[in-house]
């Protein structure tokens, strides 16, 4: 994965995130709170990647 759309899905899990945590905060849905914690999940994911060098082999 690239540098580039690496940073593009931790931007877009982060909003997801602040979005879902932010929802559940103001109606206490339970589909929000679980929406917060797999926008979590996709963080991880995309922290833990480590970004390809479009040069190497």
């Amino acid at each position: 994965m690239s540098q580039t759309a690496r940073a593009i899905g931790i931007v877009v899990t982060l909003a997801m995130l602040v979005f879902s945590a932010w929802m559940y905060l103001q109606t206490g849905d339970w589909v929000a709170l679980l929406f917060a914690v797999f926008s979590l999940g996709y963080g991880v994911f995309f922290f833990s990647i480590t970004p390809r060098d479009r040069d190497a082999p």
